[in-house]
This record gives structure tokens, sequence and C-alpha cells, in this order.
């Protein structure tokens, strides 16, 4: 029997190749704060170009005066690529919203407040997220009243309750003669983090902390998790929380990992393959770094523990064999006493890198084992290697692969959370979805049908939309009150493309819920998105082979695979 500990219904979502990002070198002038606050306010700024406003639906394009975009974009001082000037000079010239919005980049990329690289890909789209446009207004109007940008971003007040008076929910503070700052987590209360201000907007700069980019490695359903979870203001907690500081150096620490992870000053390691990791903010490529070697630790952990119980199982069966029988038992038993310590030994070997073999059956990620228990191997000499393109353990556990939405969230101290079959159970999905407060206490990751294949191949090109893919979901409403659904490619986390709900169940196939309330804590049982039966168990998920039998307590335990 195969041991399969990470078994689920979602399909795990994996590798891919993207291009690589063109290389955007920058030649910023720093701004007095005396000549920024002469700068007109967004709004005002907006209407001395003839533009309307920001708003949350976005405009459609209205006429505007002839503009010299290539002198927007000499006086801004910042050198583009050969793309990225076209995009930005077709932006200009459209006048349009979008116009507004990439003139007011421009002199935040001047003044050094951000870096190209933030706001390239909304260039290329036309289109941001709510949340970085919002962040992006803060810099601007910050920078136009004269004032620092990272004094707005984390204000400084007197006292605790003040900040939770002042803050929104997901905001940070300051208070002032403390060091740590404080996250507001909800409408009454704030939680202090252990980090400092300056730690703090080195992490998650405003703005980029919105724009992240997954790169030429398999960990789309890692990626979009991260996003995910940043996005929503009572989640993006986990976040912060998973880091602590000393002096300039940071270790991660997720609240259900297997380890601790050190970065000296506050910065992932130079050593790592560039491709292989996201484009975005420090701390969230610190994160999925962290996830990396976290998955090696938690590979180690499994493999001793498996390979434990079968020893004991072993020595069982032993005791109580006789004759023929026994002596097949104690063979048995000393090859897998062999294999942990050839393991153990293995390990310790720094010329070595090893992983733990995995079978892939589709949709489903298994410990693979013979005779004399769990196998494992040198990397370079793993099926799953293919052509030695890795090299780390912890690239190849975070994306040779692939992985699971719910998994992350689970590791990072998530408990109320629930996987869902939309080709079974829509009908308990939707009603869901259409609750007006959804998106307050829930967020919801989801996976795109592998249509036959197990590459990503564009389905819905314009909204971003690929098979076999993890996205970042978020249900809403319409003007005339039908349901829609809002989708975030991990391959671009500063665009948000909208579809009907019926192709949204036509795409997917697979959801994650997970209550943002069930952060570092067990939810009583009724305030879970689920019911159990007398044994703890979820009602209805334990129907087919395959599936995964879930528990209050945010644990699961797997069951038979699919029979072949």
């Amino acid at each position: 029997m195969k041991v399969n500990s990470i078994q689920s219904v979602m399909p795990f979502l994996g590798a891919k190749e993207v291009k690589k990002e063109n290389k955007i070198s920058q030649n910023t002038t720093q701004t007095s704060p005396q000549q920024l606050a002469k700068m007109p306010s967004a709004e005002t700024f907006q209407a001395m170009n003839g533009i309307k406003p920001r708003t949350k639906n976005r405009p459609t394009p209205i006429v505007h005066s002839n503009y010299d975009a290539a002198k927007a974009i000499a006086d801004a001082g910042v050198m583009l690529s050969k793309e990225d000037f076209k995009n930005v000079k077709n932006v200009l010239s459209r006048g349009d919203e979008q116009t507004s919005n990439v003139m007011m980049q421009l002199s935040l990329i001047k003044s050094g407040d951000i870096e190209p690289s933030t706001v390239s890909h909304y260039w290329e789209t036309g289109k941001m997220n709510d949340n970085l446009a919002k962040d992006l207004d803060m810099v601007y109007e910050a920078r136009k009243a004269g004032k620092n940008p990272a004094d707005v971003y984390v204000p400084t007040v007197k006292s605790q309750k003040e900040g939770n008076a002042k803050t929104k929910i997901g905001d940070v503070f300051k208070v002032a003669d403390e060091d740590k700052i404080y996250v507001k987590t909800s409408k009454k209360d704030s939680k202090q983090l252990d980090m400092d201000k300056d730690m703090f907007v080195k992490l998650f700069p405003p703005a980029k902390r919105f724009t992240t980019q997954q790169q030429s490695i398999g960990d789309c359903y890692l990626v979009s998790t991260l996003n995910t979870v940043m996005q929503n203001p009572k989640a993006r907690v986990a976040l912060y929380d998973a880091f602590h500081q000393n002096g300039k150096d940071v270790t991660v620490k997720f609240q259900n990992g297997y380890g601790e992870y050190k970065y000296e000053n506050a910065e992932v390691p130079k050593d790592r393959v560039q491709k292989y990791s996201l484009k975005g903010s420090t701390g969230i490529r610190i994160l999925e770094d962290a996830y990396g070697l976290d998955s090696v630790n938690k590979a180690d952990v499994k493999f001793r523990e498996i390979m434990g119980q079968k020893i004991e199982a072993k020595k069982a069966e032993v005791a109580n064999s006789t004759g023929e029988q026994k002596v097949k038992a104690q063979k048995s038993l000393e090859g897998h006493e062999k294999r942990l310590n050839d393991y153990i030994e293995a390990k310790k070997d720094p010329s070595r890198t090893i992983v733990v073999c995995r079978d892939d059956n589709y949709y489903n990620i298994y410990y693979e084992e013979d005779e004399n228990g769990l196998k494992f191997a040198d990397l370079k000499n793993d099926p799953d290697n293919k052509s030695d393109k890795f090299h780390s353990a912890a690239d190849f556990y975070r994306g040779a692969l692939g992985g699971y939405n719910f998994e992350v969230l689970e590791r990072m101290g998530f408990g109320g959370f629930r996987q869902y079959n939309l080709d079974l159970e829509e009908k308990t999905v939707t009603p869901m979805l259409k609750k007006d407060n959804f998106n307050e206490d829930f967020i919801m990751t989801g996976g795109t049908r592998a249509g036959g294949s197990r590459v990503e191949n564009p389905v819905a090109k314009s909204a971003g939309i690929y098979g076999f893919h993890a996205y970042t979901l978020e249900p809403h409403k319409d003007e005339k009150g039908e349901l829609k659904m809002r989708c975030t490619n991990p391959w671009n986390t500063s665009y948000d493309a909208d579809i009907s709900y019926k192709d949204f169940l036509k795409y997917y196939d697979s959801v994650s819920i997970i209550d943002v309330n069930s952060y570092g804590k067990k939810l009583p049982l009724e305030k879970q998105p689920y019911k159990y039966d007398k044994d703890g168990a979820v009602v209805g998920d334990n129907k087919n082979d395959g599936e995964v039998i879930w528990f209050k307590n945010g644990g699961r335990k797997p069951v038979l695979p699919h029979k072949k």
C-alpha cells in the first residue's frame, strides 16, 4: 500500500515556463519635500489633464489633449526597456484613466518612492487591482503633502487604543516610544508584530506588496495563496506574523511549520536560482523561499515518522509470528531498519542532496515505497527532476510536482478551511458565494480544469485564464446584482480579471474556501463553514476513493487512492 499524506481532490498545479521579464534600470532623482508639496492632489492632477477620477469600476476612455509621452518619460528620469517604453507611451497617448495613473506613477518613480518593476505589468495590461491603486494614491498624496510616505503608511500614534480607533483592519501603526509595530486585526483589536517600522517597510513596501509575479517554477499554488492572503485585510496578519526581527536580520517561522529560517539583512540569499524566485516585495519573496525550506524539513519529518511507524509494526509482526512467516517478517524488518539508517546517513553527507521519492498519479502525490519502506534518492537521480533542472531540494519540493493551496494555508496557521469539488458540490458553494459579507470573512483560491493536459494552456487568454493553474478568487456582484468572479493569475497579481459565474464553473474544477477568523485558533463547531458527523469528520467528503476526510481541528486524514 502506498502512503499518501498529501492527497486531495484538487489537482496539484504545476510547472510552467514564463518569458523573462524585461530588465528595467532606474535612474531616479530625489525630489525635495518643498517641491512635492506643490504637487496637485490626485484628483486635481486628473482634472487638470481632463481625466475622470479613479473609480472602482474604471471609467471608459475619454478625449484627451495632445500629450508628449516621450518627454514625460524623459522628465521622470527613468530608463525603460523598449517594450516598457512602448507600453507607457501608448498609455500616455490614450487620454483615459490609465493615462492619469501612469503620469502619477512616473512622478513617484522620479521621487524614488516606487520602482518601475512595481507597475510595469500594469503598463502592459492597462488595469490594476484596487489594493494596488489605493497604495499608489496613498504614496502620491503623501508626497504631494510634503510627507514621508512611510509615515503615512505606518502612522505613529500615542497609544494602542488610539491606533485601533484610527486605522483600518489590516493596516499597521506604531505606538510612540515602542519599537515594535502593531497590525489591526479586527474592528476593536490589534496585535503587536515582532518587527519595527523600518523592517516592515522594507519587507512590505506600499504598492509593491500587491504586485507579485510567479517565475519559471511550478509553484502557482503557493504564489496564488500568498497573494490571496495579502489581498485580504483580515488574513494578511498571517504573513506579517511569520517574521521575527533580530537587528537587521529576520527569521521566518510558519505557525504549523517544521522549522525556523534565518535571512541575513532581511534578504533572499544571492545563491538562489533567480528564475525560480518570484518577483515582488522582499517579504513575499522570503516567504516563498522559506516555504521551500520548510517543505524539505516536512519531508524529512514525514519520512522518519512513517518509517518509524512501519518499523514498529514490523517488530510487532515478528513478535507475533512463527516459522516461515517470522523469518519473512524479520527480513522485512531488517530491510526497513537499513533503509532508515541509510537515509539518516545520507542526510548527514553535505555533498548529497537527498529527496524523498514521490509518485504522481495525476490528481495525487504519493510518497513512493517498496518492500523496504519509503524510497529516497539523490536529487539528480530523481525521475521528476528532468534534465537535472533543480539543484536544491527546496526548489524541487516547491515546484517540481506543484502542490496544494490548502496545505499552504494550513501551514500558515489557518484552521477553518474546506476544499470543494465544483463538479460534485456546486450547489453547496454557490449560495455561500452569494452572501453579501462573504469577502469580509472568507478568502478563496481555486484551480482551473486540466483539460487533459498537464501544461498551462490558454483557456480564456483575455482574462488571463489558463488550464491546470491556481488562482486568487473573489466573488462579487455587478451593478445588476449578478454574481461574477474576479480571478487573479499569479503570473501578474497587479491585474484582476472579471468573468461570469457561468464561465467560472466552466473553467474551474475546485476551490478552497478559508475562514480568515480561524487564523491561529480552532474555531467553535458552529463557526465552521461545514458540518461534521459524530466522529468529527466533515460530512460528504468521503464519498469517493481518493478524496480527503477533513476534521474540525483543521487536520485531514487520507483515504485509499483511486482504484486502477
